[in-house]
C-alpha cells in the first residue's frame, strides 16, 4: 500500500517547479526584449504626427481666415514654430507686393483671433501659445540630413489676392498630418 499511498501524494502536489518557472519568465524576458523596440517606435512615430497634426490644424485656421472677408488678413508672411517650450506666430509684412498694410506686427493682423477662435489654445498679444509644445523628442534630426534644431514650422504666405501657399519646415511634416 505504501506505493498506492506515494502515487496518490504525487498526484495531489498543486504548483509549478522551479524549472518551469524559469523556463516560463524565461520565454517572458524574449518577447518583451523583442516587442519593446517596436512599441517605442510606434509611440514616438504617434508623437510625431501629433505634432503635425496641430501645426497643420494652426496653417489650417490661417488659411480659412484669409479666405474670410470678416478677418481681413493682410498679405505677408507667417511663420508658425512649434518649439519644445511653446508655439509662436511671427508676421512679416510683403514688401514686395507694394500692397500698403498698416500692420507692423502679428498682434494687428488679426491672425491670433482666428487661431484662437479656431483651436483650443489661447495665443497671446506677442504671437506665444506657452501650452502648445511639440510632444516628440525627435525632430532633431529627420530623413534626409535636415537639422530642425528640435523645431517643427510652417511658413505661410499670404499674397494680395488672398492665395495662400505654405512651406513645411521639415518636409516630412505634410506627410505626417495626412
Amino acid at each position: 500500500m505504501s506505493m498506492l499511498n506515494w502515487l496518490k501524494n504525487k498526484r495531489n502536489k498543486k504548483g509549478f517547479s522551479l524549472v518551469e518557472l524559469i523556463i516560463v519568465i524565461a520565454i517572458l524576458a524574449i518577447l518583451v526584449g523583442v516587442l519593446a523596440p517596436q512599441y517605442l517606435k510606434y509611440v514616438e512615430k504617434s508623437r510625431k504626427s501629433t505634432d503635425a497634426s496641430n501645426l497643420d490644424t494652426l496653417v489650417n485656421a490661417v488659411q480659412v481666415a484669409a479666405a474670410d472677408v470678416d478677418y481681413n488678413i493682410p498679405a505677408g508672411k507667417y511663420t508658425i514654430t512649434i518649439k519644445k517650450d511653446k508655439t509662436t506666430v511671427e508676421y512679416a509684412k510683403d514688401t514686395t507686393s507694394g500692397a500698403s498694410s498698416t500692420a507692423t506686427s502679428v498682434k494687428d493682423t488679426k491672425v491670433l483671433d482666428a487661431l484662437n477662435a479656431s483651436t483650443n489654445y489661447k495665443f497671446e498679444d506677442s504671437g506665444e501659445c506657452a501650452k502648445l509644445k511639440l510632444k516628440s523628442n525627435r525632430w532633431n534630426s529627420v530623413a534626409g540630413g535636415d537639422s530642425t534644431n528640435g523645431t517643427i514650422k510652417a511658413v505661410i504666405t499670404i499674397s494680395d489676392n488672398s492665395s495662400v501657399s505654405v512651406e513645411y519646415t521639415p518636409a516630412s511634416v505634410l506627410e505626417l498630418a495626412n
